[in-house]
């Protein structure tokens, strides 16, 4: 089954992101579908933001008669088609005018794709994903502070049932994969329960020790120290609202036991209290520490991420799809903080602009990365730089063009010296050749291993690697 646009046009968010309509069936299914995610398309498009692969190809292109017909000028009547079978995707250019790019190198015969490989066509930007069924729903709209839309794991669905559950909550998952943006979207969604407080935002580890945690969080009555004057601590300024206290597992203990204590009857004594004072006020504690390790070796307490309610924020890579509307979403705040619109900046955000920031590798950094780069482009919007300029000059200095993949010519054929020292096999390799041996050379295993880990990786180029690195046969061929 393929998506038609059937519904009426919306207009879309501002750059980067796309309308959603709603497709049928809007309930997932529980075996995986293979699909083709709509990750960028230009200002105003109104198509749907997702269509399924199967066996059959689906076509994509301008005219009506496509399966998945998009009206982008710039795309041909008939494009490209895909189709998933024996777990790959296969992708070719249907003659189109402009071209169809697959991770930046262009198609000019069919080729396998594995999930994850960004397709450009025209002025729009897709994303094979192995499974459609993790998305956010159709038409689910976002919560505030969120990216414009959520393609990826259906994190707001996650915070939408935190919101609701009356319980504190515990954000966790990689550093920069967001878990502030989670927070300040889950204060929004609480305000929308009746909760009118403000939103308090302290990090643990900027603590001096124990007793500058503790008296900045639950404050200091006067004459606790000498020479001290009373001063709130977090939680009263969070009163009616919400505190969010990220990398939590820098606390002592004690200190997250005195949560503990608060998050069971929410009295809030300052330092030098006998009784504290009952405080309405949600908690929301972030880690970016694995919740077992941490409670394993004694930086979580056991019985306070007991208490709490569990919120996994991914990383980038787990949603790729995402990236260009989490770009416009802190392009927004950045450059609202100093003062400048960020809708030019992003009218010149183009296909090819949005492959770059689609392609990058964010493991060093999630959407702080992101953060970064609307930084620069702030301040080079600072120093006269037009916002086009500023928007390639930023891309340039701090996600450099990724380089295309070797041809797919002969599949026995290498990549050249030059792709592979930049390739992803390389920055893996000492991961890669210790996985292949833990599954016994089995190069299916291996790709399902490495994708688990987060290393996405296809069968084929494996082997071209692992022959080149010494490590597996090199296959002899005949003739």
């Amino acid at each position: 089954m393929t998506a038609r646009t059937t519904d009426a046009a919306r207009r879309r968010p501002p750059a980067g992101t796309t309308v959603t309509q709603e497709s049928t069936p809007s309930v997932h299914p529980a075996a995986p579908v293979p699909g083709l995610v709509l990750a960028f398309a230009p200002v105003g498009l109104a198509t749907h933001d997702r269509a399924r692969v199967g066996a059959d190809e689906l076509t994509v292109g301008r005219a009506p008669a496509a399966a998945w017909c998009i009206p982008d000028e710039r795309l041909s009547r008939a494009h490209f088609a895909v189709r998933f079978a024996d777990e790959r995707f296969v992708a070719r250019d249907l003659g189109s005018r402009n071209g169809t790019f697959a991770d930046g190198a262009r198609l000019e015969t069919p080729r396998e794709l594995a999930p994850g490989t960004v397709l450009r066509a025209g002025e729009c930007a897709f994303v094979l994903e192995r499974d459609l069924g993790r998305l956010a729903a159709p038409g689910e709209r976002p919560a505030h502070d969120i990216a414009g839309r959520f393609h990826g794991p259906p994190l707001v669905q996650r915070l939408r049932l935190a919101a609701h559950t009356g319980r504190h909550v515990l954000l966790h998952g990689e550093t920069g994969a967001g878990k502030e943006l989670a927070a300040r979207a889950l204060h929004a969604l609480l305000a929308r329960t009746g909760r009118g407080g403000p939103l308090v935002a302290q990090n643990a580890a900027r603590f001096a020790g124990e007793d500058d945690a503790v008296s900045s969080i639950f404050g200091l009555v006067k004459g606790a120290f000498t020479g001290v004057e009373a001063r709130p601590g977090a939680l009263e300024q969070a009163a009616g609202g919400t505190l969010f206290l990220d990398e939590v597992h820098n606390l002592p203990v004690r200190v997250q036991r005195s949560l503990l204590r608060f998050a069971e009857d929410g009295l809030g004594p300052r330092v030098g209290e006998a009784v504290g004072r009952k405080l309405d006020v949600r908690l929301i504690l972030g880690t970016n520490v694995p919740l077992d390790q941490a409670v394993a070796d004694g930086r979580l307490a056991h019985d306070l991420v007991a208490r709490l309610h569990p919120v996994a924020v991914p990383p980038l890579r787990d949603r790729r799809a995402d990236v260009p509307g989490i770009f416009a979403a802190v392009l927004h705040r950045v450059l609202a903080a100093l003062g400048h619109e960020a809708e030019a900046v992003l009218a010149a955000l183009d296909a090819r602009a949005a492959e770059r920031l689609l392609r990058h590798d964010y493991r060093r950094g999630n959407t702080r990365e992101l953060e970064s780069l609307a930084a620069l482009v702030a301040a080079r919007l600072a120093v006269g730089e037009p916002p086009a300029a500023a928007l390639r000059g930023a891309l340039d200095e701090a996600l450099p063009a990724a380089p295309a993949p070797a041809p797919a010519g002969d599949p026995g054929a290498e990549p050249n010296a030059l792709d592979a020292a930049a390739s992803a096999y390389e920055r893996h390799r000492a991961e890669i050749v210790a996985a292949y041996r833990e599954v016994d050379g089995n190069l299916t295993r291996l790709e399902q291993v490495l994708e688990a880990r987060g290393v996405r990786c296809s069968r084929r180029w494996l082997a071209v690697f692992l022959e080149r690195w010494g490590v597996r046969a090199r296959r002899r061929t005949s003739g």
